[in-house]
């Protein structure tokens, strides 16, 4: 094993094992609300898409923060890496709430856009009305998350964050059937528990992160900071949110082929976050591996890292695409228990298997594009994607057509290609400008 992929596994194996721990908790959900039968699953998923839809934009703003850190980390500015931070929860915790009580007001309204049905409705809107009481504790952890993903030393959001996963798989099963006391809630009851267990979690991070929480003192200093963080997050918030609003788009054209559809894509792309998860993870890690080189005006290092991590992310992505295309069957029925259903469902799956490759390098190739500064550009590309090429022609195969969700997700094949060899092109064409990027303050 080469020096750098060992660097690559150090840096990324951690993060993915924190985001694997999330989208676990999320099959949990879908696993004990499938048993509730399908309305409560369709319900289950419009209202985690909705909560996805309100914390997407954090995300922007984590990766604004692992990116800056990274570079002050890259260019031995270590006593300045507080002042992204706080910046970055200050946001965060202030902007959550600026959602938290709007969505709290409207939440009938927003579950009754995606579906007709009146039960599918109302678990959408129990559901979401528990779990977006948590959404600022998740943004201030996502913010945490990129701080110690740029300082290089993931595994200390990953030890607190699988003990919170594990609290909430405990109240998941308490209150959704109600044992051990607890009251039967049903899907409200999952929403509840998500709640409850990202509160102790940011309890535990930020008393971990306490040594390196100060106020910077200097207003010049928070200005300049400020900028460059909106400079960095600001894209990638507006991508994310643009993004989450396509993937709930998405889930409307689904919804106008029937709760069973619906059905189906919830679980259909809950299993396919968990095998994205590692490639989202090796592209975080992309991120830090290219703004720290850039931070030590090691151009040549910055360049190369993706390629690197791509090799290294088809070695493991391969198992998952390999047991879903042989077996699987095997992923799906403990999700799905009406057999007309896991009928349906098995070619997409295989059809994930295929689109997953291509769809982690083009995760790895963004990131790379955003460790170097060019999120707008990313942003863009990525905007133009999504709503000009793949959702138009979803609902026209789809829906207009009447070719079904078989045609939808064969098309997702196709457009992951594309996506792929556009980011990998627009890499090439920038990374050949890094030594021209300033080192910031």
């Amino acid at each position: 094993m080469t020096p750098q992929t060992k660097r690559i596994l150090a840096l990324s194996l951690p993060i993915i094992g924190g985001m694997m721990s999330q989208n676990i908790i999320n099959l949990v959900d879908t696993l004990m609300i499938g048993q509730l039968g399908s309305l409560a699953l369709a319900g289950c998923a419009i209202g985690s898409f909705i909560f996805y839809l309100s914390f997407v934009a954090f995300i922007g703003i984590s990766s604004g923060v692992q990116t800056m850190v990274a570079r002050l980390t890259g260019a031995s500015k270590l006593s300045r890496r507080s002042v992204p931070l706080m910046l970055g929860l200050a946001i965060a915790l202030l902007g959550s709430l600026g959602i938290l009580f709007p969505v709290l007001g409207t939440a009938t309204h927003i579950a009754s856009f995606f579906s007709s049905d009146p039960v599918t409705v109302a678990v959408g809107n129990d559901y979401l009305k528990y779990r977006i009481l948590g959404l600022p504790f998740f943004a201030m952890s996502l913010v945490i998350r990129g701080f110690w993903n740029g300082v290089g030393t993931p595994m200390r959001y990953l030890k607190i964050i699988i003990g919170v996963h594990l609290m909430n798989i405990c109240l998941n099963y308490a209150l959704i059937f109600g044992h051990f006391g607890a009251p039967t809630m049903g899907a409200a009851g999952a929403g509840l528990a998500s709640t409850v267990s990202l509160f102790f979690g940011i309890a535990l991070l930020t008393i971990d992160i306490r040594s390196h929480i100060s106020i910077p003192r200097s207003k010049i200093t928070i200005k300049r900071y400020l900028q460059w963080m909106l400079s960095l997050s600001a894209p990638i918030s507006i991508q994310q949110f643009i993004e989450a609003t396509g993937v709930v788009c998405f889930f409307w054209i689904l919804g106008q082929l029937g709760s069973n559809a619906l059905a189906i894509g919830h679980v259909l792309v809950n299993i396919g976050l968990v095998a994205l998860l590692p490639g989202i993870g090796l592209g975080l890690a992309t991120m830090t591996l290219v703004s720290e080189s850039i931070g030590r005006h090691d151009v040549d290092s910055a360049r190369y890292w993706p390629t690197q991590v791509h090799r290294v992310g088809k070695i493991i992505i391969g198992f998952f695409s390999i047991v879903a295309l042989v077996v699987p069957m095997l992923l799906l029925r403990p999700f799905i228990t009406d057999l007309s259903l896991l009928s349906m469902a098995k070619w997409p799956m295989q059809l994930d298997a295929i689109a997953l490759f291509f769809e982690v390098g083009a995760i790895i190739y963004m990131h790379a594009l955003n460790g170097a500064d060019q999120t707008a550009r990313v942003a863009m590309a990525s905007c133009i994607l999504q709503w000009l090429i793949l959702l138009p022609l979803t609902y026209v195969v789809g829906v207009k057509a009447g070719l079904g969700i078989h045609a939808i997700w064969e098309l997702g094949v196709a457009f992951q290609v594309i996506q792929f060899l556009i980011f990998k092109g627009l890499w090439k064409r920038y990374s050949r400008r890094l030594k021209q990027l300033p080192i910031h303050p």
